[in-house]
Parts: structure tokens; sequence; C-alpha cells
């Protein structure tokens, strides 16, 4: 790749940060005030004002390394806020998004922020670790490890389901991000996904680092021990040895749900599989995924369904990147790369865009499956994993 290939694209990415930066200090309506900063998904002021929780991760790591660097640290700050203020993270931050969450990468935040506190040579941020420890902790064991209302979580064999304290499946959905797919059967009540405990393993591991190095061996032991028995339940319920791949577990029929997604790379992003898991999954499904554009969601298409075939989101191929790279197959994470930023980059050289996600068969961004809410332009965790992507390719 040469140097200027995405130039324009990203010079349009370092100008539209400052456009997807609000500060909301005080509840208004329907919108949670904040103490810091945050970056939302989109410039369209009448449909994003308020911070979304995985989206802010995916957006995080696009502005690591540049001017707006310390929205990662005032985001997790603002994470912390919401744990402290309402005892979770929810969807968003509107008093109606409270039902629920969504994909918990808190611990992966605080990481990134303590990354960036090191980058830019800040004091030592041991009572600030501390702090986040306390949060995340409290985050996981009550909201993650929930048994009962309003955290009914926890379910089968110590691994848990996405949720919302109306028991609706529609809702747990948008839980899951998926919102909406053709995963689960539409019984998502009713499923153990393997996305959800792949980043709850994850958890898990970053807290049992941090406990350690804030002095706290035997909690680091115990958050050590949690994780290697969900890593071995995983393994043993989701991981489907004679089609090489791992599933979400249907744990009230006691059986694998039958469609392969993109879900099945996250136990490689986590570092949960063996490494000849990891090898035949790749071998296997990987070419099945992989089209011209990027890697479809799922090989099954269905109406209404945006996160599904044709579609290709950021986020999913930023994680099965870091999948391949984590069990050595860079070639066949470069090759994801190139092709999801080389579809970005066309459509933004059209469009003058970017999008919320893609028809990776196309190259397009309007899907013939746009989903319930539509083709939408900005878009920030496109903007964040399209930056991320360029700078690991031009190096």
């Amino acid at each position: 790749m040469s140097a200027d290939t995405y130039a324009a694209a990203l010079t349009y990415i370092a100008s539209y940060w400052p456009r997807i930066i609000r500060e909301n200090t005080t509840d208004r309506g329907t919108l949670i005030g904040l103490p810091c900063p945050y970056l939302v998904p989109g410039d369209d002021a009448a449909m994003f004002q308020e911070m979304y929780y995985w989206d802010s991760y995916f957006m995080a790591i696009g502005v690591v390394g540049t001017p707006h660097a310390h929205l990662v640290v005032d985001m997790t700050e603002n994470m912390a806020y919401l744990i402290e203020r309402f005892g979770l993270i929810p969807n968003a931050s509107r008093f109606y998004f409270l039902s629920r969450s969504q994909p918990p990468f808190f611990t992966q935040m605080i990481r990134l922020a303590h990354e960036v506190q090191r980058a830019t040579g800040s004091a030592d941020d041991s009572a600030w670790r501390a702090r986040m420890y306390t949060l995340a902790a409290q985050e996981h064991e009550q909201v993650w490890l929930g048994t009962a209302q309003p955290h009914h979580r926890r379910v089968h064999r110590g691994l848990s389901r996405y949720f919302d304290i109306n028991y609706l499946d529609t809702l747990a959905a948008c839980e899951s991000g998926w919102d909406h797919s053709t995963r689960c059967d539409e019984r998502w009540l009713e499923h153990l996904p393997v996305d959800l405990n792949s980043i709850l393993y994850v958890v898990e591991r970053d807290l049992a680092a941090l406990a350690r190095d804030l002095g706290s061996p035997a909690d680091a032991a115990r958050y050590e021990v949690l994780a290697e028995q969900r890593a071995q339940t995983i393994r043993e319920l989701m991981w489907d040895e004679a089609r090489g791949l791992f599933c979400d577990y249907d744990f009230v029929h006691e059986r694998r749900a039958p469609d392969p997604s993109l879900a099945m790379f996250y136990p490689l992003w986590a570092g949960l599989a063996t490494q000849a898991q990891a090898d035949a999954l790749i071998a296997r499904w990987l070419p099945r995924f992989l089209r011209r554009g990027g890697l479809l969601t799922t090989l099954r298409r269905k109406t209404g369904r945006q996160w599904a075939a044709p579609n290709g989101w950021a986020p999913l191929h930023w994680l099965v990147v870091a999948g391949l790279e984590r069990y050595g197959h860079q070639q066949a994470a470069t090759r994801v790369m190139t092709r999801w930023c080389d579809t970005c980059n066309d459509v933004f050289a059209a469009t003058g865009v970017f999008w919320e996600k893609y028809n990776v068969e196309r190259g397009a961004p309007h899907s013939e499956e746009a989903g319930l809410y539509g083709s939408v332009p900005g878009f920030g965790w496109s903007n964040g994993v399209f930056a991320d992507f360029a700078r690991r390719l031009g190096e």
C-alpha cells in the first residue's frame, strides 16, 4: 500500500472527529448528563446526542495517537460515572436505555485509557486504576453475573446471556448490538451467545491483571480461575468439532445453534480457543465469509436483519483481524484489512462519507438489506476501524 492510498479518506476522518464530539454535563429530557466530552456515531444532531457503549470503544481505537486521544480517557470516565450512578453502563446515555446494556468493553476501555495516559506522560495513575478496577468488578459481578432481576444474565453453567429488564427477546437482541440478525432464532433469552461469553472471559482476564498490578494477588487468582472455568465451558458447549466452528448455545434445548456467524471468531480475539481450533475455523470458514468487499456478518439472509448477509460491519472486522493475528495468521489478517479498507475508501470516494455498514458483496453502502434503521452516514466506528487498519497496513 502506497503512503497516499487512503490519504484523502484519512484527512476526512481527522476533520470529522470534532464534528461528533458532544459535551453535555446535565440531564436534559431523556438525555443523561455526563461529566466529560465524548464521541457519538454521526454528526446528525437530531439522531446522535448520546454516548453509546460499545461504539465508544471502536471509535476510541481510531483517536489513539491523534490530538483527540484524551477522549479515550474522557469516555472511560463517563462509563465509570454511569456505573456509579446507575449500577450499569446502559446501551447509551438515555434514561430509556437503562433497561439494558451493550457488549461490555469497559475493561478494554480502561486498558486503552491507561495506554493513552502513559503515552502522554501522565502522572502515576494507580489511584485511577484502582477506582476503575472497583467499578469494573461491580459491573461484571452485579450486571453480567446477575442471576435475578434486574440483571438476570447468568443462567447456565456459569455462562451468561444478553438480557433486558423487560424479558423481551427483541430487546435482548438490542443489548447484543446485533439488532437485528439471523442469530438465536429470535430467542435471544434462551441462548448463551459465544461473543458475550468470550468478552466476559476477556473481562475476567483484565480484572485479574488489574488486581495483580494493584497488589491484590488473591483477587487476581480468583478472576483467573473464573476465566479458565469460562473458557473450558465455552469450548465444551460451543465448539462444534464436526463443523470446526464456535456456535451460540441454546441452553433451553441443550444444543448448538445451527447458523454460523462472525461471532465464531470472538474466542480467537479473546485467546480462549486452542491453536488447533483456531486453525480449523480459519481454514474452513474464513473463505466462506470473505467477499471482495470484506467479511459477511452471516451466511444467511433475512428481511429486516441488518446484521446478516450481505452486510459487513467495522467492529466485527476489527475483532476478526485481532483473532487472526493472535493465532499467527497474519497474511489472512492483512487480506481482510485490505479488502475492508478498499471498500470503505472506494465508497468514500463515491459518496464523500463513511457509512454505518457496507454491502461487502457489491462494495457499496446501501444494501439490499438496510435493516430497521436504514443506511446511516457518519460513521464513528467505521472511521475508527478504518484509521486503525490504515495505520497498521502502512506499517
